[in-house]
């Protein structure tokens, strides 16, 4: 049997595709919406993919540093520099400090990568907010979001796949699944709605 004879195939092709299709749509006339161009400071170079890629990429704000960051390097360096004149009347205590600045380095390290992490994605989630939506295009049109869905506990949706309402069992941490009042249901794969899409009625 081929994949559009059966009823996957049938949801795929007159339900999920169709509404795809009005994505990709929408998403192409938001990003027509925005403003042309971008500020100069902001244009990347033609070796930013390559430099990002192999790990060679480091922000501009990065590649200088001020006055005051040149103070507090000098004044950390004197500062370690006395406590290790200091710290060499005692080789466990020498030990023990490169230790702790091994340990400090690679907690230092994990919550800058996690802050960098952390300011990318709220970037792109400012990048995507400022996305406008069509005129004439209600909120309903779109998929719920897994934030969304987390504050709907209780609440009943649409879900695509089995053109009915179901109920969220949501919390503020955990899995999310839907409920038809006679099976539990997991949301992966799933396309939920606050409520059946004008399309699909």
């Amino acid at each position: 049997m081929n994949f559009h004879e059966t009823i996957y195939g049938h949801r795929f092709f007159e339900a999920q595709l169709p509404n795809l299709i009005k994505a990709m749509e929408r998403i192409a006339d938001g990003l027509a919406h925005l403003e042309a161009g971008s500020p100069q400071s902001t244009t990347p170079t033609s070796s930013f993919l390559h430099d990002l890629y192999y790990g060679d990429y480091e922000p501009s704000v990065f590649k200088k540093q001020s006055s005051e960051q040149k103070k507090m390097d000098k004044s950390v360096s004197a500062a370690e520099a006395v406590l290790r004149n200091i710290l060499q009347k005692s080789p466990s205590a020498i030990k023990a400090f490169e230790a702790y600045q091994i340990a400090v380095g690679a907690q230092h390290g994990a919550v800058t990568e996690q802050a960098f992490e952390s300011g990318f994605q709220t970037a792109f989630q400012m990048l995507l907010a400022g996305l406008p939506l069509p005129e004439g295009t209600h909120d309903d049109e779109f998929p719920l979001t897994l934030q969304e869905l987390r504050k709907m506990n209780g609440q009943r949706v649409f879900c695509l796949e089995t053109n009915e309402e179901v109920q969220v069992v949501a919390y503020k941490k955990g899995f999310i699944r839907v409920t038809n009042d006679k099976e539990n249901l997991p949301i992966h794969g799933l396309t939920l709605y606050r409520r059946r899409p004008s399309w699909c009625e």
